[in-house]
């Protein structure tokens, strides 16, 4: 299914819908699974200025949408032709900070509502929630009901165990990682960084003894099978 239809793009938002969003460039011999809050939006700006670049022209960004799909996890193995494929995963604990400061803190301040994406949750998630609040909602959540922005990061890369990608990346690595990705693509270095949500995360602004238990027990195939190191305390 691509993504030309604004209509599914929206509906497939939905967590019961969701599916695999692929960027698939057969050109440059891309094919990225984007994982949100783990550079997906470094990954697709980058995709489009080697686009730009192809071209010869400005496009605009909506010109990505034509290479983006939804796929099914276990129909993505069976994609022809075949592309180097690659996704980026990044540490559970920050990952759940950057959702939390970009879905409810900075809307707060800003004097938005709720963002749409989390309508199906009603009073559960909001904007007046605390960040303890956010994970202990977060947590009680398995990943099929689960909004893509927290849900387990595996559960794009991975199927029945084993890894979907040819490549997976960490954001904490991202330059040394990222030209493993340029050696087997036609994409380049990248030029900057995009959506970088505040400061750097450290745990014991954000994190008690409690609050890392709940993400170590609802995270646990992330922890087990992309080799972050599980805290126990502070």
């Amino acid at each position: 299914m691509t993504a030309t239809s604004t209509f599914w793009r929206a509906a497939l938002k939905w967590p019961r819908l969701q599916r695999l969003e692929v960027i698939e460039v057969p050109e440059l011999g891309v094919r990225a699974v984007q994982v949100p809050k783990a550079g997906s939006g470094t990954i697709r700006m980058t995709v489009l200025r080697a686009l730009r670049d192809r071209a010869g022209v400005d496009l605009p960004k909506e010109a990505l949408w034509r290479y983006v799909r939804f796929v099914a996890p276990e129909r993505f193995p069976r994609l022809q032709p075949p592309s180097f494929s690659f996704g980026f995963v990044r540490d559970p604990y920050a990952r759940l900070v950057s959702c939390y400061r970009h879905k409810i803190e900075r809307p707060r301040q800003q004097g938005k509502r709720v963002s749409p994406i989390f309508w199906v949750y009603g009073p559960k998630i909001t904007l007046r929630m605390d960040f303890p609040a956010f994970i202990r909602a977060v947590a009680a959540m398995p990943d099929q009901r689960a909004e893509k922005h927290f849900r387990s990061q595996t559960a794009f890369l991975y199927h029945d165990g084993r890894p979907l990608v040819d490549f997976i990346g960490r954001l904490e690595d991202f330059d040394r990682d990222w030209s493993e990705v340029c050696r087997h693509t036609g994409l380049q270095p990248v030029a900057r960084a995009y959506n970088v949500t505040g400061a750097p995360v450290r745990l014991e602004d954000w994190y008690d003894t409690g609050l890392l238990r709940l993400v170590n027990t609802r995270y646990a195939a992330d922890f087990a099978l992309l080799g972050y190191p599980v805290q126990q305390s502070l």
